[in-house]
Formats: C-alpha cells, structure tokens, sequence
C-alpha cells in the first residue's frame, strides 16, 4: 500500500526506498519463488514435504537438492523412515551464496543429530581365545 503523489506529470511513490538506502532496510517480500540449496551431510536418506504441492522430497544420503520456498523465511522438518529427524530454519536473502557455479537465496545443512546426553550405550565384552593345550 503505497501513496502516489502526482504533481505537473511527475509521479513518485512514497514507499519506495531512496537510491542512498542500504540493503539491509530493503524488505524481503513474500510471494517471490526463493530457490536455495540442501545438503544433507548424514549416512541416511531423509525427506521433506514440498512448499508447493502435497508431494514429499527425498534428499540421498551425502548429496543435495535445490529447494523452493515462497517466503522469506521458512521451518523446514526432515523425516528419516517417517519420524521427525531434522529442524531446518531457512531465511532467504537473494543471490547471496554461490555453489556450484550458480547464485542462490539460501543454503542449510542436514547434518547427524546430536546423541542424547542420556543415552549411553556400554561396550560389548570380549571373549578371549583360549589355547588348546596338546595331549602328549
């Protein structure tokens, strides 16, 4: 919702940002297709659902897709057999990161969870050989 001031031909508009400002004021906006980078860095395939359908992505393990988003910022969870694996917090900022020759507005990293501090699992015991002693 911007103010149009039209005065003897000359039309400006009043939220538009002045040639001076710094990027950092400009707004992202919304409704604009972001187009950015996953990698998952674990062993296992996991899958996220899709922005823009009802249609499940799935992410090899140690490999990478490109990923949409139709907001500037986005709670993305990766699922590994159907249970909740990883939280991705993606935030959009156009042509900011380079990969693979190309520009992108976001990138995010799937990597292994951290074990629970309450979960130790104890070493299996050692059986040790024993020498067979001969019957002279």
């Amino acid at each position: 919702m911007g103010i149009m001031l039209v005065a003897a031909g000359v039309a400006a508009a009043a939220d538009t940002p002045s040639p001076g400002a710094s990027p950092a004021v400009v707004e992202v906006p919304d409704g604009v297709a972001y187009t950015g980078v996953i990698q998952n860095k674990t062993k296992y395939e996991v899958s996220i659902p899709s922005e823009n359908s009802d249609a499940t992505v799935i992410i090899p393990a140690h490999g990478w897709i490109e990923y949409t988003i139709w907001t500037h910022q986005a709670n993305v969870t990766a699922y590994h057999n159907g249970e909740p694996f990883y939280c991705l917090k993606l935030a959009a900022h156009p042509d900011q990161y380079s990969y693979m020759c190309s520009k992108y507005d976001f990138m995010a990293e799937i990597v292994k969870p951290e074990a629970a501090a309450g979960k130790y699992k104890p070493m299996k015991k050692r059986k040790r050989r024993v020498k067979k002693q001969s019957s002279v």
